[in-house]
């Protein structure tokens, strides 16, 4: 049965074009795994329906005179209140305005209901859930990165960092069991970059420079970075500008293009993916291109345009991925020209981001929705899964599970992983599904052969991406990883699993697995009860057990 996908998403120029740009990036990677999707959106003036009209079937609700003039305090509306008066109706008159809609167009039920919309929270949610449960009502996903109203969300995607804040900012916010995929690690981007992610080579010298602050620039930031292009100690640098025709200052931005040398000027791309694979840095806004840059390891410096960007750019700045250079009304031009002057003697390269996300998020978001695009397979971990198995490694829910719960520093991992790509005794794989997504690890340490006769044993490890739990996919995992345990060191080697007892979840996975518990205590004995299970090749069935459905 084919999925069927609602979205309701902002499609105003009030804040940008992030909330289309995000979810049509979703909608396509739906629709690649065979759903079918439907965006709900309010006309409102230079909105950008018509741009989702070329692909997707659009449902548009009556356009409204947007409100944003000053509270009856007299005092001009911000926060919550200016996302509330974006809408242009009270969240119940959206709710009734989608279901009519809906009703029109003969679509009664849904898989999902995708909600990616500031002035909206639980109170329309509750509503259009219920207007939509004549059968079974659809899951909510919920886009977020305010985190500053009640959702009633199955699961929530915040794509923004906020360093170890992260985890926490929506803590009564969603519903004890609503999933949260937190972070650049589930950005939605495009194809391109999770195809380029490991083939971009690091940068060496400044020669080349992108200069992008969104297709419309309201705040002239283009003409701030051009102007401090042309200063003579900068004039030899390559530089590539992007602007959409539609910018009040496309004829002035036209015009320093005309003057600079070595300096082009592009109309908005399908992805900007090659510019910025072939830059050595950025200038520009930080908004979701943060996460494009970064996953090409594109050093950047950043002004936040809009207050939202400001928390995860200061974050971002003090974790050495960006260099803030600050807020819209802060910077100008010479204020760039000293960030640019240094990047010329080094060194180099600049931290970039590059380990904050693999491009791979718009797919682990749908493998979240609609579950493993088959089948499901292991290739030997590289030198590129160094990040992504420190993420795993890091993650609450593994650490919680874990001997030792306390996060594993960078510098700790690098160690540890540069050495087991050496190790013959030590068989790292990544689990991906059919396009290549990582969505977990397995891992097996083979311990020293035993002085007495006794079959050699390997300590078995494994995670699943947050994406990919609750799908009956660690069964799979271990039986995949067993079979290549042997292809790798022969039919000798036995699988030995130390978990912990409040562990149900993995219990009961070696149970399925086909090991077998030991009763014999464990030496040394961990710092919390633990059970100790056994695979032995001759008597395990897993060799016999069909994929997981």
């Amino acid at each position: 049965m084919t999925p069927t996908i609602l979205i309701r998403a902002d499609a105003s120029l009030s804040i940008g074009s992030g909330h289309v740009m995000r979810c049509r990036t979703l909608a396509r990677e739906l629709r690649r795994r065979g759903a079918y999707v439907t965006f709900l959106c309010r006309r409102q003036p230079c909105d950008l329906i018509s741009l989702l009209e070329q692909e997707f079937s659009v449902l548009a609700l009556p356009e409204l005179p947007l409100s944003a003039t000053p509270s009856p305090e007299g005092e001009p509306l911000h926060g919550r209140q200016l996302h509330s008066a974006w809408l242009g109706c009270s969240q119940d008159q959206d709710a009734a305005d989608c279901l009519q809609a809906l009703a029109k167009a003969g679509i009664r039920s849904a898989s999902w209901l995708v909600m990616d919309h500031y002035g909206l929270d639980a109170t329309w949610e509750i509503h259009l859930l219920a207007g939509l449960a004549a059968a079974a009502p659809p899951r909510l996903l919920v886009i977020d990165d305010l985190a500053d109203r009640p959702h009633q969300a199955d699961l929530l995607l915040d794509q923004n960092f906020f360093a170890e804040a992260t985890e926490g900012r929506y803590a009564g916010l969603v519903p004890e069991q609503c999933r949260q995929l937190l972070g650049p690690h589930y950005a939605l981007l495009g194809p391109h970059y999770a195809q380029l992610h490991p083939l971009v080579p690091p940068r060496t010298e400044l020669r080349r420079v992108l200069v992008f602050f969104g297709g419309v620039d309201p705040s002239n930031l283009t003409v701030q970075a051009l102007g401090a292009l042309l200063a003579p100690e900068l004039a030899h640098l390559a530089v590539d500008v992007v602007l959409g025709l539609q910018s009040p200052h496309r004829q002035a931005v036209a015009e320093l293009v005309a003057r600079r040398p070595h300096t082009t000027l592009y109309d908005p791309l399908p992805s900007l993916a090659g510019l910025i694979a072939r830059a050595d840095l950025a200038i520009g806004a930080g908004g979701a291109t943060t996460w494009e840059r970064a996953c090409l390891g594109l050093p950047s410096l950043v002004v936040a345009i809009a207050d939202n960007q400001l928390p995860f750019a200061v974050a971002l700045d003090q974790v050495g991925a960006i260099q803030l250079l600050g807020d819209v009304a802060s910077v100008f031009a010479e204020q760039i020209v000293q960030a640019l002057l240094p990047a010329l003697q080094g060194p180099w390269p600049r931290a970039c981001g590059h380990g904050l996300t693999d491009g791979w998020g718009a797919a682990r978001v749908v493998t979240a929705l609609l579950g493993l695009e088959p089948p499901l397979q292991l290739r030997p971990a590289t030198a590129a899964d160094e990040a992504l198995l420190l993420r795993w490694a890091n993650n609450p829910d593994v650490r919680a599970n874990s001997f030792s719960p306390a996060p594993i520093s960078p510098a700790d991992h690098q160690r540890w992983f540069r050495a087991g790509l050496a190790d013959a005794n030590l068989l790292l794989l990544i689990a991906s599904d059919a396009q290549g997504c990582p969505l977990g690890q397995i891992r097996f340490d083979r311990q020293p052969q035993p002085a007495v006769e006794a079959p050699r044993e390997a300590m078995i490890d494994l995670s699943l991406d947050r994406c990919a739990r609750g799908q009956g996919l660690a069964t799979e995992l271990v039986r995949l990883g067993l079979q290549a345990m042997e292809q790798h060191w022969g039919p000798g080697t036995e699988a030995v699993a130390e978990v912990l007892a409040g562990n149900t979840a993995s219990q009961a996975t070696f149970v399925r697995a086909g090991f077998a518990v030991e009763v014999i205590p464990l030496v040394p004995p961990p710092s919390r009860t633990a059970t100790r299970w056994r695979w032995r090749p001759a008597a395990s069935p897993c060799s016999a057990m069909p994929p997981a459905g």
